[in-house]
């Protein structure tokens, strides 16, 4: 599992919010996945302002398991999470409009 390890970060970045997807919690499984699998995923977030208007802000690779978080991210933002597979077995899955959950204490 990695937490909060980054490739890399230029983007605006200051908030109590996080985007990551955990192990499973019930029926919320936010783990990311190759073909319904968890794997290791590369994983890119931006800022989206307007639909074209995007910057970028930070990279992260989840763990074996799926796991992972980014942390200290703008609440009052929206995002774009594009998560690649590294082996480049499928298409890249993107969600856009994404809003942080608040970190907790």
């Amino acid at each position: 599992m990695i937490v909060g390890t980054f490739y890399r970060s230029w983007g605006p970045r200051g908030g109590d919010g996080f985007l990551g997807g955990n192990a499973p919690d019930g029926d919320n499984d936010g783990r990311a996945k190759i073909m319904n699998v968890p794997r290791r995923v590369y994983i890119q977030v931006y800022v989206m302002r307007d639909a074209v208007d995007v910057q970028y802000v930070a990279s992260v690779l989840s763990g074996q398991d799926g796991v992972w978080r980014l942390q200290g991210i703008d609440r009052t933002l929206k995002y774009r999470v594009i998560g690649t597979d590294l082996a480049a077995g499928v298409n890249s899955a993107i969600q856009d409009w994404v809003v942080p959950a608040k970190m907790e204490p």
